[in-house]
């Protein structure tokens, strides 16, 4: 048999498709082969404390360093044009929130494209927040902050972390509810809002990071923001219960992934972080937060994902929302 030049083209060709599947599970055997980045939010939130809960644990598991980085901003929007940007071999990771998922109704020009730059991995946790009120506000239940903000429309003010968070987003939900006016004040990040809250200078405030306020009387629990109580505020109803039937808002975590990245990269890291979210140690921190271990597959998270955005992008365009 005569072999020409098309042959040997053919042939290596052939060998190089034979390889592929060899390649990528190789890929993923060896994952990670180097350090690992987290890009989170700024220090001190949540995200933060979430990315070095799990980075430690997933240093554990794979052997290499887990390394947060805080990129805030931007309504989250600079930590994830970092990671789109990243190269796609899982080894830059983001953990956002909420606001990823809304930003392409709240931002008309984004430097990426969400449903191409960015690959979700798993969902990390679910946070109810608490509707709590400083303890020198007259309404000591919710029916008595519901009558005060209908007596006076919009005298009554929430903080919030910004645009679209949880906290402003479950305040709205409540408003539309319960047909009343209040009027939003946003802060950038936590820190400032709760300072102004405990000083009392704004009264309430639907959030997930008062626990600690709570528990030393500094604040007043009136409601849960999920459909069930939690465990953590037991004898706390959930606003549903208090006659808004049907209202649920919580705050969510979760991780995502550059774009391109190998799928069978993007299993074993949703396999390893849920594994770390639910490990005993991680879940009794999360507790002490006031949040839940969630985990899951990629294709549960994409379902998640589908889902809020249905739930809450009626509500931002009725309401004409748009990042700072």
């Amino acid at each position: 048999m005569k072999i020409t030049s098309a042959t040997v083209v053919f042939v290596l060709a052939m060998a190089m498709a034979a390889a592929l599947p060899a390649v990528a599970a190789e890929s993923a055997a060896t994952y990670p082969s180097k350090p690992i980045r987290i890009m989170g939010q700024g220090a001190g939130s949540t995200a933060d404390y979430l990315s070095r809960f799990l980075g430690q644990k997933l240093t554990e598991r794979w052997g290499q360093p887990v390394i947060v980085e805080n990129k805030s901003g931007g309504n989250t929007v600079i930590a994830t044009d970092a990671v789109a940007k990243a190269a796609p071999d899982g080894h830059t990771l983001l953990l956002t929130a909420m606001p990823f998922a809304l930003n392409p109704l709240l931002i008309d020009k984004l430097p990426y494209d969400s449903a191409n730059d960015l690959v979700p991995v798993t969902l990390l946790t679910t946070i109810p927040n608490i509707l709590a009120i400083h303890p020198d506000f007259p309404a000591k239940n919710m029916k008595e902050l519901i009558d005060a903000a209908r007596a006076n429309p919009g005298s009554v003010s929430f903080a919030s972390t910004g645009q679209a968070t949880s906290t402003h987003l479950s305040a709205e939900l409540f408003a539309k509810m319960a047909n009343v006016k209040l009027t939003h004040v946003p802060y950038r990040g936590s820190a400032p809002a709760h300072q102004d809250v405990l000083s009392g200078r704004v009264p309430i405030m639907f959030d997930n990071g008062m626990l600690q306020h709570i528990k030393a009387a500094k604040m007043r629990a009136i409601g849960v923001t999920s459909a069930t109580r939690v465990p953590w505020l037991p004898d706390v109803p959930t606003i549903a219960e208090q006659g808004l039937t049907g209202y649920d808002a919580v705050a969510w975590y979760g991780i995502f992934a550059t774009g391109g990245t190998k799928p069978e990269i993007i299993g074993k890291l949703a396999t390893d972080i849920t594994w770390a979210i639910r490990s005993a140690d991680i879940a009794t921190k999360l507790t002490a937060m006031g949040a839940n271990a969630e985990g899951g597959t990629p294709e549960q998270f994409r379902q998640y994902l589908a889902n809020e955005v249905s739930r809450w992008g009626g509500l931002v365009k009725e309401l004409g929302l748009k990042a700072d």
